[in-house]
């Protein structure tokens, strides 16, 4: 019977998905550990969402109808796994393939819950799953996943650190060893959820650095924020300040118009704000920027970031002045108080003056020569 349900599966249609051409998880072909083709992974995706179900799929280089009766002794057992994380949680789907073809065991597909350790991945069975494919013409393995099994899986909702993987067990071994991993290394790119209609999401977030940033007269403040698509699709937005009186300040957005911007990209913008030169401190401007999506049909915009700058310097010192230009100015600019210091500085020359000349006139008094003696009188 096992053998019967592999047959089936190599006359399965190909699975036809726009995810394919894009797939969130890829890795290079020809790489898997044990050289074989059927455990070497090429790209995983999700696809195909209804109102209560999506699809995962791998890739790979072929799958076996059969398992090679030179490994028929070793009895080998191969695990298919695409790895995701819903907020906190992580989850993985399996195919657990053990020997199979006439003499095998049926295929099985369920959902695992998994916790990461340092070096380590623990899994434990949450439930199995049905309506999944393992299409040998294809070599594609697809799990048809129920949303019910993680909760309410609202629209915009992703599935983050996605990646895949092949792991191989021979009886008697003590654990599986991995045979290839996609990508190498880090993670795939995220699946986002379209909700009950199945339809695109458009969502652009803007985040800023720094909300709030000093500056000066005629110095503007620059602002750096992020832009990420957060939605399904590929968008152009048009961006724009909506700043309405920003009373003498200028504002300038490094991106304006026709902005492309893939699923799951950040870009960067800067935004300058600059006050006049006659700014006064603690004056400042609060500048909204906004941006619009070009969406048929549709009127949306993203969120709105509100930036505000504020004018705070301390003007320079004049520099100091030499130690004569009081002075001067004192006499150049004359007050009252100039003519009494005049008059002061007069009658202190006077002053010295009258007291040179008293001493002069002292010192020559008393540098006169006596008169000479008297000659004696001759004695008759």
């Amino acid at each position: 019977m096992a053998g019967a349900l592999v047959l089936l599966a190599a006359f399965i249609a190909p699975v036809s998905t726009a995810s394919e051409a894009q797939p969130e998880i890829t890795d290079v072909k020809g790489d898997s550990a044990s050289g074989k083709d059927s455990r070497d992974l090429t790209s995983a995706f999700f696809h195909t969402e209804t109102n209560d179900t999506f699809k995962i799929s791998m890739n790979l280089s072929s799958l076996e109808q059969y398992t090679n009766p030179n490994d028929i002794p070793t009895a080998p057992t191969t695990e298919y796994e695409v790895y995701f994380t819903i907020a906190a949680s992580n989850y993985a789907v399996a195919c657990r393939v053990p020997v199979h073809g006439p003499l095998g065991i049926t295929i099985q597909y369920d959902i695992r819950a998994v916790t990461y350790g340092n070096n380590t991945t623990t899994e434990n069975q949450l439930s199995t799953l049905s309506g999944c494919t393992y299409d040998v013409q294809d070599h594609l393995i697809t799990w048809l996943v129920q949303k019910a099994q993680f909760g309410n899986l609202t629209a915009g909702t992703r599935l983050t650190k996605t990646w895949a993987a092949v792991y191989n067990k021979n009886f008697q071994e003590p654990s599986r060893r991995m045979e290839d991993r996609g990508p190498k290394d880090g993670y795939g790119k995220d699946y986002v959820i379209r909700g009950t209609t199945g339809g695109e999401i458009y969502k652009v977030e803007l985040t800023a650095d720094n909300l709030t940033q000093p500056c000066a007269p005629n110095d503007p403040a620059v602002f750096k924020i992020s832009i990420y698509n957060n939605g399904t699709s590929q968008v152009t937005v048009d961006f724009y300040n909506t700043t309405v009186d920003k009373r003498g300040w200028t504002v300038v957005l490094s991106l304006d118009t026709n902005v492309t911007l893939p699923v799951n990209v950040t870009r960067l913008m800067t935004v300058t704000v600059t006050p006049p030169r006659d700014a006064k401190n603690g004056t400042y401007v609060s500048v909204g920027v906004q941006g619009r999506l070009r969406v048929s049909g549709q009127n949306l915009t993203t969120n709105s970031v509100y930036l505000t700058s504020t004018v705070n310097f301390i003007a320079p010192k004049a520099p100091a002045e030499p130690w004569w230009k009081p002075i001067l100015n004192f006499f150049t600019k004359p007050t009252s108080m100039t003519y009494v210091v005049i008059a002061l500085i007069v009658l202190g020359i006077a002053g010295l003056a009258g007291a040179s000349v008293y001493s002069r006139l002292r010192r020559s008094r008393e540098e006169e020569p006596a008169p000479p003696p008297q000659a004696p009188v001759p004695s008759k």
